[in-house]
């Protein structure tokens, strides 16, 4: 489960079962049979038939409901050799059958399925037969199936609804967000969506490893390898382990069926994996054989080695530490969160993992969270977060609901969870196994006036902390399970206390700014220990919203608009701050623009807050990174893999070094557990304070000294004042280092002035520089820039007569991206902005270049 490849002999076979099939509804009027693809999903499949048209245009997703209303079965033949049959066992491995279903080869069903997250494996010695086979799997509605067992269980299970969607998620296994979500289209499909193949073998075989690292202090580490065995025969076997020329080998004796053995050995002093921003990523091959003299079964696995923990100790204010570590290094997690890249599976793509992720790591993140309402990732997922330097945040797949309890249920998530720990846990990127998303608040805010509250929390119980927890620690000791996102952990609280909002120790989720509507100001009230959500909307791009919306309709409050925003009043909301923020412009496209601007500004204002508070707060992961259909919503990376404005300020605020600003009055702090918050601080005089400080917060691992520049400006391009000094940081430190008085300015107008602060070090990259702004932006005296453009050797070169704020570069009609944007342009300064993209000339790239800034919208 967690190898990645299989060595073949005669002793085993595998027949993949993957590629054309046939499908059909089972008692309705779209019976015909038609082609379907496996991998893949039922909506896909008819999509490419041509029988319903593209469920995320428009808003035809209301008018498919029937399809996950619906029984449907997939039928293939299969030639099955003599040579595959004389294997003394035969089985039938499904790695992912959303989701309920019952399996027949030739007629008699050797299977059924309810749980899209685990791995099937059904004996098929007396089924098959030589020559041409019939596999066939029967789905049932998976809409049907949620109801009908919800409506047996003997009291109402509440869970959070969405304004598209079907009831009952809670009590199925599969995908939550294929229901219906806040963000997505509800598409609650069936299908074949992961391998699926006949596998024949007459020797052991080896079912899974996972390895425990020990790391000693001369630099050696020891590599203990639990191996999971199938043998269709018991007996003594020779087990041997390979990795980086160490070799160690064994006599195991293993029972007929299911057994473990375990093996290890010592490798010396290895290069050590790091996550992004801390080092390389070196990978090493792990093989694993077992043999009986005769055939040899092995697989292998990529392994790094790294000494990872999570850090939950007593603070002397009676809070809690809330840290990862690795190789013995504090490491700021800096990320986002990851839902899946589609909601048809059958439109799964590797290379949009690799656009994604690669994307998280030109944005200086170093962590990702796989949230608990989508699914267990595919391979290709883990493998580049090992490649990249990701450490990953794992959920288990329970989302913002309560969920049954019986055996039956409860036995099905034992067996995902076995299953999935086994196959993820070598993966050296896989920092964290937490129990759910948001279960915790379901139970003490959001149902806790239910009059079923007692057996809720009583079967949270048995869910949770009585079948995941202990499956988690059985099958991967070496990790920290979370109980949930967000959670106080519980380890240091009274017994049984559930707090999910408590600041002072565990994860939070702060939500307060975009659905209470308070201002951005609010996020630098929180004091976290680490922040896992938290969000603000933006409108996808007018290019993509194009391609689902009519033309007619590209207004916010339009219909089809509005079918695609799937936050109750979000369109409405992004509006309303806009007027806060920015002058309202009467052209979409300008819209867009500054609603994408304004996501950026809010995000900033959080995470630069909370990375000042370090050591304190030591992570935000922002909600979210990626969209699974054209939408508006909360994530920097639109569907399609283009980068919103909020991913390129990302990549600037999440630098390794940071320059920030924060006026009195809205410094971090709280007060007895009160926010305090003063946008209008009174100077010795009586009048409001413009004084700034300048901090620089560093995630180096080794001491900062550079020279800070401070600088006044008007916007015409005049300077008012420049101050430079000399700065020096400890390793990993956060601190003011300069402040610029209320009387630096004199008696400017403050709508026409701004500072800039630039750091100069010896980094490989120099931090980007920071500006503070006095005012709102729609009462800034802005000028036209006057920007010149100039495209040379795929490098723009840009100036202004005057201040460009938040200017954007756009070619969308080319395949690249553009190392910079949404940037500030000071007179008088070039700006040198390259473009990474194949094949494209400095002709090309000029012809497709467009240049906007704030000043256009006015």
């Amino acid at each position: 489960m967690a190898h990645t490849n299989s060595t073949q002999t005669e002793q085993r076979q595998q027949l993949s079962l993957t590629g054309t099939w046939r499908f059909r509804a089972m008692g309705t009027e779209h019976d015909e049979w038609r082609r379907g693809t496996v991998p893949g999903d039922v909506y896909t499949d008819l999509y490419d038939a041509g029988v319903i048209s593209d469920p995320y245009d428009g808003d035809n997703e209301l008018t498919q409901q029937w399809v996950g209303k619906t029984d449907w079965i997939y039928q293939r033949t299969v030639d099955v050799p003599e040579s595959l049959l004389a294997h003394d066992r035969l089985e039938l491995e499904c790695l992912g059958i959303d989701t309920v279903a019952e399996i027949a080869v030739n007629g008699t069903t050797v299977g059924e399925t309810d749980n899209m997250h685990r791995r099937y494996a059904f004996n098929l010695s007396e089924a098959l037969e030589p020559g041409e086979n019939r596999i066939a799997v029967r789905f049932r509605s998976p809409v049907e199936y949620a109801a009908t067992q919800a409506a047996e269980y003997p009291y109402d299970v509440s869970l959070i609804r969405y304004p598209v969607d079907q009831p009952g998620r809670n009590f199925i296994r599969k995908a939550q967000c294929h229901f219906g979500w806040d963000w997505g289209p509800c598409l609650p499909g069936v299908g074949i969506w992961r391998d699926i193949r006949i596998v024949g073998y007459s020797s052991p075989q080896i079912s899974y490893t996972t390895t425990e690292q020990t790391h000693h202090e001369d630099g050696d580490v020891t590599l203990s390898v639990r191996v999971g065995t199938d043998a269709p025969t018991g007996g003594t076997y020779r087990l041997e382990a390979e990795l980086d020329g160490e070799r160690a080998t064994r006599e195991v004796t293993l029972a007929t069926g299911e057994d473990e053995a375990t093996i290890a050995l010592t490798v010396s002093d290895p290069d050590l994996w790091w996550p992004n921003g801390y080092g390389e990523q070196p990978l090493s091959t792990l093989e694993v054989t077992i043999s009986d003299g005769k055939a040899a079964h092995t697989v292998t696995d990529r392994i790094g080695f790294r000494d990872l923990e999570l850090v939950r100790e007593l603070t002397e204010d009676g809070g809690e530490m809330f840290e990862f570590q690795v190789n013995g290094e504090r490491i700021y997690a800096k990320g986002a969160n990851w839902i899946p890249t589609e909601n048809l599976r059958g439109r799964i793509d590797d290379g949009d993992y690799e656009s994604l992720l690669s994307s998280a790591v030109a944005a200086n993140m170093n962590m990702i969270r796989v949230w608990g309402g989508g699914y267990y990732e595919l391979e290709r997922f883990y493998d580049l977060c090992d490649e990249l330097g990701l450490l990953v945040w794992q959920d288990f797949m329970f989302s913002c609901a309560l969920y049954p309890a019986t055996d039956e249920f409860l036995e099905s998530v034992e067996a995902e969870v076995r299953y999935q720990v086994r196959r993820l846990a070598n993966h050296p990127s896989l920092a964290l196994w937490c129990g759910n998303n948001e279960n915790e608040m379901s139970l003490v805010n959001w149902f806790d006036d239910n009059p079923h509250i007692e057996a809720f929390y009583t079967d949270y119980e048995r869910l949770n902390d009585q079948t995941i927890a202990p499956v988690v620690a059985e099958e991967d000791p070496s990790r920290t399970f979370w109980p949930g996102s967000p959670s106080s952990g519980g380890l240091f609280a009274d017994e049984g206390e559930l707090d999910p909002h408590d600041q002072s120790r565990g994860d939070i989720h702060y939500w307060d700014v975009w659905h209470d509507g308070e201002p951005f100001e609010d996020y630098l009230t929180v004091k976290p220990r680490f922040v896992s959500e938290f969000g603000y909307q933006s409108f996808a791009s007018t290019d993509l919203l194009s391609t689902v919306v009519p033309d007619d309709q590209l207004n916010p409050t339009a219909p089809i608009m509005e079918h695609h925003q799937r936050n109750p009043g979000g369109n409405k909301r992004i509006l309303q701050r806009l007027a806060d923020h920015f002058r309202v412009p009467f052209d979409f496209d300008d819209l867009v623009y500054l609603s994408q601007v304004q996501h950026g500004l809010a995000m900033q204002t959080a995470i630069e807050h909370w990375r000042r508070l370090k050591p304190y707060c030591m992570g935000t992961l922002y909600w979210q990174l990626n969209d699974l259909w054209p939408c508006a919503s909360w994530s920097s990376i639109e569907y399609g893999g283009e980068w919103k404005a909020l991913h390129y300020m990302a990549k600037r605020f999440y630098e390794p070094v940071l320059v920030s600003s924060v006026r009195p009055g809205l410094e971090p702090g709280v007060d007895d557990g009160e926010k305090e918050l003063n946008l209008n601080t009174d100077g010795e005089n009586g009048e409001r304070d413009c004084s700034v400080e300048v901090w620089i917060t560093s995630d180096r691992p080794e001491p900062l000294e550079g020279t800070l520049t401070v600088e006044g400006y008007t916007f015409d391009g005049e300077r008012l004042f420049a101050r430079e000094e000399g700065v020096s940081l400890e390793a990993q430190e956060s601190r003011a280092v300069a402040t610029v008085p209320d009387s630096a300015f004199g008696d400017a107008d403050p709508t026409y002035v701004f500072i800039r602060s630039r750091l100069e070090t010896d980094a490989p990259v120099e931090p980007a520089p920071d500006f503070t702004f006095f005012e709102p932006f729609k009462h800034l005296d802005l000028s036209e820039p006057g920007l010149s453009v100039e495209v040379k050797d795929g490098i723009i070169t840009l100036e202004s007569n005057a201040t460009a704020l938040f200017v954007e570069l756009e070619a969308r009609s080319l395949p690249g991206r553009f190392a910079d944007n949404y940037f500030h342009l000071v007179p008088g300064e070039q700006v040198r902005v390259p473009y990474d993209g194949d094949e494209v000339t400095d002709a090309t790239l000029e012809a497709a270049l467009s240049v906007h800034s704030l000043w256009s919208t006015y």
